[in-house]
């Protein structure tokens, strides 16, 4: 198989310190096999004890929707995003901070079966608000389960897919470290070494740095930053 984050220059080495923007990246859409379409996670029935409650499983995005209380809990599923933008700052002490953030496109088509499994009955589209209407709005639900994770996602928008269920689409955009990033850094000849202050083994990374540009690319298929699956990292020097 063709790997596409497969280095397209040669580490060089260099001085990494200073300030540096995000310009491009690479992330192996395959660092995270997909899980099977199985019951895994379902709740087991254990012997002389009553069933447990109704869950949701991966092909329905582990829905659990309460006709009162509206979505509790739910998966939005979206292919492997790449580091869109962001920056890190070496400096001469040896320190390192890069805060990142990554955006992209996410679609579900939520089956009939899916949305009323759990009693509820809602429709696709936003609710109108001049309409009196006790029926729950899909689009309405995620959106506010969305702001109870922080609002990674964002734009939801749902609408009647032909089958009794609903086509969402929405976008996404987060920091996927859950923050800034920090800690030491050091170089051996063109192998960069990161020793991040919330890991206890350093990751590494060969580099090449020409002018106002650097390069990192995960040493031996490694994680750049620690960050799953990003295997190659374009930066521009700030002024």
């Amino acid at each position: 198989m063709e790997d596409q984050c497969a280095p397209t220059g040669d580490a060089c080495g260099g001085d990494p310190s200073g300030k540096w923007t995000i310009t491009g990246s690479c992330r192996d859409p395959y660092y995270q096999l997909p899980r099977p379409v199985t019951y895994f996670g379902q709740a087991e029935t254990m012997a002389r004890q009553p069933p447990p409650e109704a869950t949701s499983s991966d092909w329905c995005s582990y829905l659990t929707y309460d006709p009162i209380m509206g979505i509790t809990n739910f998966t939005f599923p979206y292919d492997t995003l790449d580091i869109t933008s962001g920056g890190v700052e070496y400096n001469g002490g040896g320190g390192y901070a890069a805060l990142l953030s990554t955006t992209g496109d996410g679609a579900v088509d939520i089956s009939a079966s899916c949305l009323t499994r759990f009693g509820a009955v809602p429709t696709c589209g936003a609710a109108d608000p001049n309409a009196p209407s006790a029926m729950r709005s899909l689009t309405d639900d995620l959106r506010a389960y969305s702001i109870s994770l922080g609002s990674p996602f964002q734009d939801i928008i749902c609408a009647d897919d032909g089958r009794d269920g609903c086509a969402c689409t929405y976008t996404i955009a987060f920091e996927p470290s859950g923050g800034g990033l920090s800690g030491r850094w050091s170089t051996q000849a063109t192998v960069m070494t990161h020793f991040a202050g919330a890991k206890l083994i350093p990751s590494q990374a060969d580099f090449c740095v020409g002018g106002d540009t650097m390069t990192l690319w995960g040493h031996d298929r490694a994680a750049v930053w620690d960050q799953p699956g990003l295997r190659t990292v374009t930066l521009q020097r700030v002024p």
